[in-house]
């Protein structure tokens, strides 16, 4: 019985020897980002070890792998704040930093951190990391263009519809103008013909001018009345 305990002791400290001096292999991608402001980032850490059990991930941001770690977002109503999110599957070997809402002080280096608790002592290994880049957004100015192409149209639309519909008024007001004065024409009464006065082809001299008028429209009219 001592010979099979001694035997199992002693693979147990071989495998722990041999297991101690490996170390993980990590792999990050991609290795520089380059983003617009408000966009959603991903980055990929790969990793293998044998003892998954007692393997841990971290991400951390730069300046070196020695910074705290990163830590999931749970007050997500700030908008003017990025979310960070992360996945880790150990039984498949790969962890997943997620950024939405990428803000311009989000730009830096991310490493995956990977630490192998047991056995003793804890030993870790950092990826080569991630360089993320923050633009400020192009649509910005795109947006700001269109908002202003649309005032201008706007505004030379109502120029020209007002221009249009004072035309309009003003053709409309001159057709009633006139159409006004067509009828005051036509509701004249012509005279007859007896009835015009006709002035004396010469003019006397006797100082009696307004009289002789006068009595000249008086014979018009009485001849007139008999005629009729």
């Amino acid at each position: 019985m001592k010979p099979l305990v001694i035997l199992v002791m002693i693979s147990y400290f071989i495998q722990l020897t041999v297991t101690s001096g490996a170390e993980p292999s990590i792999v990050q991608y991609p290795q520089d980002i380059s983003v617009f402001l408000n966009s959603t980032v991903l980055i990929l850490c790969e990793f293998d070890y044998s003892d998954k059990i007692f393997t841990e991930v971290y991400w951390r941001k730069d300046p070196s792998c020695n910074q705290p770690a990163l830590q999931p977002t749970t007050n997500t109503s700030d908008v003017q704040k990025s979310q960070v999110k992360i996945k880790t599957e150990k039984s498949k070997n790969f962890s997943i930093l997620r950024l939405d809402n990428v803000q311009l002080n989000d730009a830096g280096m991310y490493f995956c951190d990977v630490r192998l608790t047991v056995p003793p002592p804890v030993r870790h290994k950092c990826g080569s990391g991630s360089r993320l880049t923050v633009h400020e957004s192009k649509c910005d100015g795109n947006i700001r263009h269109a908002k202003t192409w649309w005032v201008w149209f706007f505004l030379l639309g109502y120029s020209i519809c007002s221009s249009i519909i004072i035309i309009a008024f003003s053709v409309l007001q001159c057709c009633k103008k006139q159409r006004n004065n067509s009828k005051n024409t036509d509701g004249i009464c012509t005279l007859p013909s007896e009835w015009i006065y006709n002035k004396p082809s010469m003019t006397l001299n006797n100082g009696f001018n307004q009289e002789y008028e006068d009595m000249r429209l008086i014979k018009t009219f009485t001849h007139s009345g008999r005629k009729i």
